[in-house]
């Protein structure tokens, strides 16, 4: 990774969106700087072309969590932010147990 350093693009409108969620700004960059596995990208017609990119990845407190993520402007925006479903938890802690070993204090 390079030296500097990492700005995310947070406005009301981002902040309330993944708030209805249950996922705090915090939580989002904690997954974004961990190690998340990329799931997908897309490209959005009705932004203009922009890059969304779909992550999976863990907060501090173990919470398994989505991310749609884009860069703006050089920084990360979160789009959106949610609980991981069940089945994709338990393939994100297989991925990580494959990849590291155990992962124990992960919440399914």
């Amino acid at each position: 990774m390079s030296d500097q350093a990492l700005f995310f693009d947070w406005d009301e409108t981002n902040k309330n969106h993944i708030a209805r969620h249950g996922v705090t700004p915090n939580e989002a960059e904690e997954v974004f700087l961990g190690d998340p596995l990329d799931m997908e990208l897309q490209i959005a017609g009705e932004s203009e072309g922009e890059e969304r990119l779909q992550q999976l990845g863990e907060t501090a407190s173990g919470r398994i969590l989505q991310l749609v993520t884009t860069w703006r402007y050089g920084m990360v925006r979160v789009i959106s932010a949610w609980e991981a479903p069940k089945q994709l938890k338990l393939y994100y802690l297989a991925e990580m147990r494959r990849r590291y070993g155990d992962t124990e204090n992960s919440e399914v």
